[in-house]
């Protein structure tokens, strides 16, 4: 439903924007998506929609120029914008939502946690979790059953995420036969219901750290061990709460954005005959052992993997809608924009841009080889840019990478499904009807 507005200062006169006449409600869902795309087409990338409950209209950012202006060069005149009340009542106050000198701290606390050679003793548990997922693949292709790719691989990175978290901790967790954390997998709506579900989820992480300060191993290798040991520049730990809500922050964020993209990554593959042929070519040249303990990260061992993995991205980002709020008056693109303004910038639409990308809407992993693709920077945005970008990108690319090469080198996918699959543009992207593969043994 759109409601007529009045016009403000920052009107599209005032500016010389273009845009809808009629406010509409920005929001992550299907009709943001589908209204964003068709306004695109019809004002260019840049662009002016009236806010519902009145206000600054918000600007409609599509051109990495002033999409680095934004994230970047003048990040310090923004914050997080609308879309993540949803998220802040989820997760508390994690560094994907807070803001200022406490997001700032968080950050430099966490970031030790998240470097590559930190990151590298995960590698070994990352492909066992890949095996035993084979393993159970090869049960149904044996058995003449089709998987559904999007569930397995989001309790594989659930697994993943938690393992990481919770390290020695996660037997316990699920040692009565039930993972507390299954609701992220079981219950596929982030409503109010999920947010009270998850909210007292918080209690179990509570208990685990209680548990783990009483045995007097606080410090052991994991994500919760470092939030314990980690000290800030005043030589202060974080607060329990601040350990809780980065938690919780992980477990969604490190299992959600991984999951969708794979299970995208499953749909192209196995569309594309001749790029699963490559990938396996590929995969069955690396040793196993070494894949185990490095993960592939070495940047040449899985190189078309890797490209295959950065272009379902590119057509699936699943962090589909940013948005910023500006704090203070300032000129963006040489216009005036005033503080309050909420801007949006939508990675899913500068991935398929035609001026920075050739035939954007074809599967083409060779395009990253292509000294001219892509032809600015910040046309390809799936993890964002600048401070706060995120800050698992290299443990997710590890994650997709040993996932793929793990399963190609046991099957060949065969796509069950009919035309392109729909798509839920959530807070995630995500399919909407599932990923269904038949699985030919090789």
């Amino acid at each position: 439903m759109t409601v007529k507005t009045e016009n403000y200062p920052d009107s599209a006169t005032a500016h010389g924007l273009s845009g809808p006449a009629e406010a509409f409600p920005i929001a992550p869902d299907d009709a943001t998506r589908r209204r964003l795309q068709a306004w695109q087409a019809e004002y260019g990338d840049l662009f002016q929609v009236p806010a519902v409950n009145g206000g600054p209209a918000h600007w409609i950012v599509n051109d990495p120029a002033l999409a680095q202006q934004v994230l970047v060069r003048q990040a310090a005149k923004y914050t997080k914008g609308m879309g993540l009340d949803r998220v802040k009542i989820l997760l508390g106050n994690g560094i994907m939502v807070s803001e200022g000198d406490f997001w700032a701290r968080q950050r430099r606390m966490l970031q030790t946690a998240f470097r590559p050679r930190s990151l590298a003793d995960f590698n070994t548990m990352i492909f066992d979790e890949n095996a035993a997922l084979a393993a159970r693949w090869q049960q149904a292709a044996n058995d003449g059953r089709a998987v559904e790719a999007e569930a397995d691989t989001s309790e594989l990175s659930l697994g993943i995420v938690l393992k990481s978290i919770f390290g020695a901790d996660y037997a316990r967790l699920v040692e009565h036969g039930h993972n507390p954390f299954a609701l992220l997998t079981e219950q596929p709506e982030r409503n109010l219901r999920f947010a009270a579900r998850f909210h007292r989820l918080k209690k179990v992480v509570d208990e685990i750290i209680d548990t783990r300060l009483a045995a007097g191993a606080p410090h052991e290798f994991d994500f919760l061990g470092h939030l314990l040991a980690t000290r800030g520049r005043d030589d202060q730990p974080m607060s329990r709460t601040a350990i809780i809500d980065e938690v919780m922050t992980l477990i969604v964020a490190g299992h959600e954005t991984t999951a969708s993209a794979l299970a995208f990554a499953w749909h192209l593959i196995a569309t594309h005959p001749s790029v699963a042929a490559r990938m396996q070519a590929e995969t069955d040249g690396v040793d196993e052992a070494t894949l185990r303990t490095t993960g592939g990260t070495d940047r040449q061992t899985l190189a078309y993997t890797d490209r295959v993995v950065a272009e379902t991205l590119r057509l699936y980002p699943p962090g589909w809608l940013l948005s910023r709020r500006a704090t203070v008056d300032h000129e963006l693109g040489g216009r005036p924009i005033a503080a309050g303004t909420q801007v949006f910038i939508c990675p899913y639409l500068l991935h398929r841009h035609p001026q920075y990308w050739q035939q954007p809407e074809r599967f083409d992993p060779d395009r990253f080889e292509r000294a001219d693709e892509p032809r600015h920077r910040l046309a390809y945005l799936p993890y964002a840019a600048g401070p706060r970008h995120c800050i698992g990108e290299h443990m997710a690319a590890t994650e997709m990478r040993v996932h793929l090469a793990t399963m190609l080198r046991h099957f060949t996918p065969i796509w069950q499904g009919e035309g392109t699959p729909a798509i839920e543009s959530a807070i995630n992207l995500r399919p909407a009807n599932g990923i269904y593969l038949q699985l030919a043994p090789r």
